[in-house]
């Protein structure tokens, strides 16, 4: 245990003294308990402010899992059908296009459905530029964001009927492809539920859970505890401009993005976890039916759409409910345990739920472009040989 500790101990504060990252804290729970906690680093370096406990983080696409069991549990009340269209709640996805290039588009095959939103096979991207779709998607985030700077209210809902009337980069279905379909889930909540995403998601999962510090932006009591978001430019690490116009800081947003909108601290996380771990429920508070836990953590993308499911970092990996599943450790680049599930954010947030295990792994930094780093690889390495 000694050595276990150590080890830990040591990734973390030479990833730190190496410039790979401004801070990074690691939780364990294993079995009944709290098996490891450590953290290195700063949560300003400017102003050599270390990171405590109950420092605060921008979680990004830590999120989505979230806004999953947010959903799971209208599905499990029989208020939302998985293969309903999307289109009967949101008119923006009305007769839908798919882009063919930059200026011809095709009709869709089907409409895109609520589990299309669960697996990301919609056909929904990011913006970007690598394709047609992208680009048509980061044009409208950009005009977006325009009528946000001259005073316009936008809200969730609105945001992803425009989301719907952008052509597709695929056929609904036919492949995995990472991009708005938490957002778009998380618009779909809001309908179903008559409530605003954050009322719902504070009212069925948050509160019951006692995740006090668990929100869609940084209450103003809390904001000395909010960690200062870093990038690597040469070599350095220097503060990121973070100016997201669709979400606020220290304030409610207009527009709530289930997909990467949420702020919380690593024992907020943790509780998530392990409610996760517990099949839907933590000591005498049940979120969700083990049946639907069971459906969140299970692969379901089909041999063709796995193909798309390449990066390196999900290697082994297939995809559920906004989460990977791990289906192969052998194939993966860390080492780990069949079956267990989780997300990582752009920040290089990361939840691992290991049933096998009986485990539960969260690690906050605050990087951008970190995903699953070298920093958390690392760990996962030192931590699944000793649990």
């Amino acid at each position: 245990m000694k050595r276990f500790k150590r080890d830990i101990e040591t990734v973390l504060n030479d990833a730190v003294a190496d410039g790979q990252t401004s801070c990074a804290s690691v939780l364990i729970w294993h079995g009944d308990e709290e098996a490891q906690f450590h953290l290195s680093g700063f949560a300003d370096l400017d102003e050599n402010k270390p990171i405590a406990r109950d420092s605060i983080f921008r979680l990004y696409s830590l999120t989505k899992p979230m806004t999953a069991v947010a959903a799971a549990t209208l599905i499990e009340r029989g208020k939302l059908d998985l293969v309903a269209p999307v289109s009967d709640f949101l008119t923006g996805f009305k007769d839908q296009k798919v882009a063919l290039n930059d200026t011809e588009t095709e009709s869709v095959k089907r409409a895109v459905q609520i589990r299309d939103l669960f697996t990301m096979t919609s056909g929904l991207p990011y913006p970007g530029e690598a394709s047609p779709a992208e680009r048509r998607m980061l044009e409208l985030y950009k005009q977006m964001e325009t009528e946000i700077d001259e005073g316009r209210k936008l809200t969730t809902i609105d945001a992803a009927n425009r989301i719907g009337q952008v052509p597709l980069a695929h056929q609904p279905g036919e492949q995995w492809l990472y991009g708005t379909s938490a957002d778009v889930l998380g618009a779909v909540i809001e309908v179903v539920s008559g409530k605003t995403l954050n009322e719902y998601m504070a009212e069925t999962i948050f509160e019951p859970l006692g995740m006090a510090d668990t929100d869609f932006f940084v209450h103003e009591d809390k904001r000395e505890r909010l960690v200062t978001m870093y990038e690597r430019k040469d070599s350095a690490l220097v503060k990121h401009p973070f100016n997201d116009k669709l979400h606020g800081v220290f304030s409610l947003p207009d527009v709530l993005e289930g997909g990467a909108g949420i702020y919380s601290t690593i024992d907020d996380v943790m509780t998530f976890g392990r409610m996760l771990l517990g099949s839907g429920k933590l000591k005498k508070t049940r979120i969700l039916s083990q049946n639907a836990v069971d459906w969140l953590s299970e692969n379901h993308l089909t041999d063709k759409q796995l193909e798309y499911f390449n990066w390196d970092s999900v290697l082994g990996y297939g995809y559920g409910g906004l989460m990977r599943v791990m289906l192969s450790p052998g194939r993966s680049f860390s080492l780990g345990a069949k079956g267990e599930f989780g997300w990582d954010g752009w920040t290089g947030t990361y939840m691992s739920v290991c049933p096998q295990k009986k485990m539960v792994l969260v690690v906050m930094q605050q990087l951008a472009d970190a995903g699953t780093n070298g920093v958390i690889r690392k760990l996962r390495n030192v931590i699944y040989a000793n649990i």
